[in-house]
Formats: C-alpha cells, structure tokens, sequence
C-alpha cells in the first residue's frame, strides 16, 4: 500500500521515514518537553536515556539504512526500537504524563498496516511489553479490579486499533492486486485497441480506395488519405457538414449533383448505396468515382456508424469512353465504303450479261460476303447503343418468336439444325416487336452457332407471373461457371469459339441483354458442361414504358 509500504527505491524509503518513523520522532520531541516542563527530574533515569537513544537509533536508522536492498522485513527492527522506546518512557513518566503512551499508536499501526501477519503478532507482542514492563520496573502493581482496567484499557484499545487497521490493511492489499490486475488489463486492452487502430489505419491507407467511417450521429470517425483527397477534389471536407460539394457531378460529367443528392448525405440518410457513379472535380480536371456504402449495426440491431467506400476509377472511365468513340468511329467509318459497294455491285450486277454465270457466281459471293460485313458493323452500332430507345407497342410474344426463328432459319440450315418451337398459338406482350425479335434470334443464332450439328435448338415460350419467359436451349459444349460470368461482355468470346474459329464479334449477347434490360427484364443461363445450355429471357408482360417511344 503506498500509505507505508515502501518501493525499493531511495524515494521509497523516504516516503515511509516521512510517514511512519517521523511522526514518531516528533511527538517523542513533545512528549519530552511536555516531561521537562513536569517532572524534569525524570530525566535522570536510566529508561528516559534508553528511550532517547533508541528514538534517535531508530530515527536515523529508518532514514540512512538502504532498506530498500534488503528484505523489508528488516525495517520491523526500526518499528520494534520504537515500541522499546515506548515502554521506556511509559515506565517512568507513564503515571505524570499519561499521554506518552499514545506514542505506540505510530509504530503499532506501522506494524500493522505495513507488514504481513508477522507485523501483527509483533505489535501485539509490543503492545502487552509495553502495558507490562512498567510494572516489573516500579513492581508496583495494581490491587483492584478497577486500577487493573485503568492500567490496561488504553494499551488494549491501541491493540484493537491495530488489529482492525490490519484486516483493513488486507483488504486494501486485495483490493490493491484486483485494481492493479484490472488497470493491466486495462492498459493492456488500451495498446490492443490502439494497435488495432493503427493496423486499421494502416490497411486503410494502403488499399486504393477511399474509405470513411461515420458515427450513428454522423460525426467522422476515421477516414484514409484517399478520401480526404478525394473530398478536397469535390469541393468540401469529411469533417465539415454537410459532406458534399459544388464539384460533383452526374454520369453525363455535365450535370451537378444536389447537395443534398451526393453520396455522403445520401449514405447518411440510411440509403444503402451500390457501385453509384459520380465524376468530382472541377470541370477540367474531373475524376470518375464509384461509390458504396451500409450501415455497421451490433448483433441487437443499435446502429453503429455507416461507412463510404469509393474507387477511382477515372483510367477505366477514360479507356471505355475512348473505346466508345473507336466503335462509333470506325463503325461509320465502315458502313460508308459498304454502301457504296453494295451500290456499285447493284450496277455491275445490272451490267453483266445474264448469260454470263461465271460472272454472276463471282458478283453473289462478292454480294453476300458484303452483306455479312454490313452485318458485323451493325452488330458494333447495335452493341455501341447501350440505352435502347423502344416503341412500345402490344404485341403477340408467339409470332415474335416465330419470325426470329425464321431470320436464322438459312443459318440454321447450314449447319443442319432443327428449331422446334413450343408454346401457346398467341401470347400478348407490350413491347418493341423489333427490338425482341432482334434479341431472340441473337439467342438462336448463339444457340446455333455453338451448339452440336444435326441436333436441336429448341424455343420454349410462355407466362409466369405476369412475365413472358423465352428459353432457348441447345445441346452441345456448354459454359462453365467463368464462361458464363462473362458471357454477355463485349467482345468476349469463349475459347470453343475462338479454338472451332466460329465467326463473330463476341456482341450478340451484349445486344440481346440491351434491349431485354431496356424491357425492364434479364437473361440468365443454365448450363451443364459437355450437355447442354439454356438462355431465359425474361420481360414484365405488361410493364410500364421504360423509355420514351
């Protein structure tokens, strides 16, 4: 305990001389001059010089000594020279100044308080020395009852002091280990949880992405470099509200986002955010972010915080605009010299003689290689206009599905194929007829195309759920798991195609998911490898217009 308990350090032992043996020594000075004003005859006697000497030993003892070196049970040798001291001066002024026996009070609480259970026994053990040996001094001893209870009733109240003082002292020592275990454990889960921070930092300022984390009343509570970056870019800081900015803008570069409207103040607001776009920056200098956020809950459901994740993804943004503008480039570029050659095949074609077979076998190949030319740069202008404009109309899903198949019947031909439709005679569906005829034979012709000769390509249509639901199955290579992922990427060709050297531009797919998306419906395929695959095109049957006719 740090009342007397001493550290073993020279300030230790000063600290226990300034709190134990000092206020000994002093009230040893005023018990002696309270006795020189009295009786000061006594000093003549040998138990007052005794007593003197052994304060002084004591005093100089418990300051000099370096206690601290050896077993502080040692130091018990100082509190015992006291209670010497003690019994000496109560056995000669114990009758004239009574009060010289409350000086046993200092070293019996030491004793006490300071020291184990060997502390104990030796203040007792001081104790009854002290309420004892004057009466072996003076052998003037009590006759009554009474003298006896006056003679002994201070000593043994100092006694019962310093036995409760010891079980608070024990107490205290228990007490003591607890709070200290508890603040180890303490400070040990402070630097876990500061480590834990700087390893959070450290992850998060690694990574490329800007990362921010909000308290649940939408203070900031950690943020990378990155996304203060990128917040100084937009116009505003991550401490600061509102956490939006005048440089954000919308998917078009052009169109300022509202304050209210930017992501913060959105993910903030409670709403769930997924890959959301915005370009940040000043109009010549923007950079393309994609953004996410979610709320961090504990396991009752008390909300904790939301956080913002947001890339930069202004390379990607960049590349895709320039292959963009490449795909319109050079599909006008080559739809301009294809027209004018299937003009002037028109003439030659005109000019030559009838007769001439040779002539006319050479002009039909010219003619149809030109048009499967003509085909693939509509192909690149279908897959380049992502956003389909629709003319909705109401329309019979079956006889889309019938003229689709028709428009890949030569196709099919060639290869020995089977369509086989199945379905209802008729199936009303608001759509664009053109639109999803263009989509369902893309699916045939893919189905065709990559599916196993002389066998069956079959197209099953009906309702389910206030959707019309289109299926093309074929039998044949099939896709595995990442074939299938990527299926409907642009220009993504599987390696059967590129192996079997089956031509295309890898757009069909893109184009069909297109205008099926702009229907407000999806594709997904089913396929078992070396089997068969499916492709489910899906359509509300009576949806509201997604797009302007």
């Amino acid at each position: 305990m740090p009342l007397f308990e001493m550290e073993a350090s020279p300030r230790g032992r000063l600290r226990v001389f300034l709190r134990a043996q000092l206020p000994f020594a002093l009230g040893v000075i005023y018990i002696a001059a309270l006795t020189t004003l009295v009786e000061p005859a006594r000093w003549g006697a040998w138990p007052m010089i005794a007593g003197v000497v052994l304060t002084v030993v004591a005093t100089l003892g418990a300051l000099a000594v370096p206690w601290e070196r050896i077993h502080r049970s040692w130091m018990i040798t100082v509190a015992a020279l006291d209670l010497l001291a003690v019994a000496f001066f109560r056995a000669e002024i114990g009758a004239s100044v009574a009060a010289v026996t409350i000086l046993s009070l200092f070293p019996i609480l030491w004793l006490a308080y300071g020291f184990p259970w060997y502390g104990m026994i030796a203040g007792v053990l001081g104790g009854a020395f002290i309420t004892s040996f004057r009466f072996f001094y003076t052998s003037d001893w009590p006759d009554t009852a009474v003298e006896w209870a006056n003679v002994v009733s201070f000593p043994i109240l100092i006694i019962g002091v310093a036995v409760i003082v010891f079980v608070a002292a024990g107490t205290l020592r228990r007490n003591g280990v607890r709070l200290a275990a508890a603040s180890r454990a303490q400070a040990e889960a402070l630097r876990d949880a500061k480590d834990a921070e700087a390893i959070a930092l450290g992850i998060l300022n690694t990574v490329s992405a800007g990362v921010a984390f909000f308290d649940a009343e939408g203070r900031l509570d950690v943020a990378n470099t990155t996304a203060r970056e990128m917040t100084v870019v937009a116009g505003f800081r991550l401490d600061i509200p509102p956490y939006s900015g005048e440089n954000a803008f919308a998917a078009d570069r052009v169109t300022r986002i509202p304050y209210d409207e930017q992501i913060i103040p959105r993910a903030l607001r409670g709403e769930a955010i997924e890959d959301h776009l915005e370009w940040i920056g000043p109009p010549d200098s923007q950079i393309a972010i994609i953004a996410s956020s979610g709320q961090v809950r504990r396991e009752d459901g008390e909300l904790l915080g939301t956080v913002v994740v947001a890339y930069d993804v202004t390379e990607l943004a960049d590349a895709i605009e320039v292959r963009e503008q490449f795909l319109r480039t050079v599909s006008h570029e080559l739809r301009t010299p294809i027209t004018s050659i299937t003009g002037f095949l028109d003439l030659i074609d005109d000019a030559v003689d009838p007769a001439d077979t040779k002539v006319r076998g050479y002009i039909d190949i010219v003619t149809r290689k030109t048009n499967d030319l003509l085909d693939r740069v509509r192909d690149l202008l279908a897959a380049n206009d992502s956003n389909k404009v629709l003319d909705w109309v109401e329309t019979d899903a079956a006889r889309i599905c019938r003229a689709a198949s028709e428009r890949v019947a030569a196709l099919a031909q060639t290869r020995n194929v089977r369509i086989e439709l199945t379905g209802p005679e008729a199936l009303p569906v608001h759509a664009d007829q053109e639109q999803l005829t263009i989509a369902v034979a893309e699916l045939l012709t893919n189905a065709i195309k990559f599916g196993a000769a002389d066998a069956a390509v079959i197209l099953r249509y009906g309702v389910a759920k206030g959707r019309v639901m289109l299926a093309v199955t074929n039998t044949g290579q099939g896709l595995t798991l990442s074939e299938q992922r990527r299926a409907f990427d642009r220009f993504y060709r599987a390696p059967y195609a590129r192996a079997q050297a089956i031509q295309g531009f890898g757009l069909g797919l893109t184009n069909a998911r297109a205008i099926v998306a702009a229907h407000g419906g999806h594709i997904h395929i089913e396929s078992e490898p070396g089997e068969r695959t499916t492709f489910t095109l899906e359509i509300p049957q009576h949806p509201y217009p997604l797009s302007s006719p």
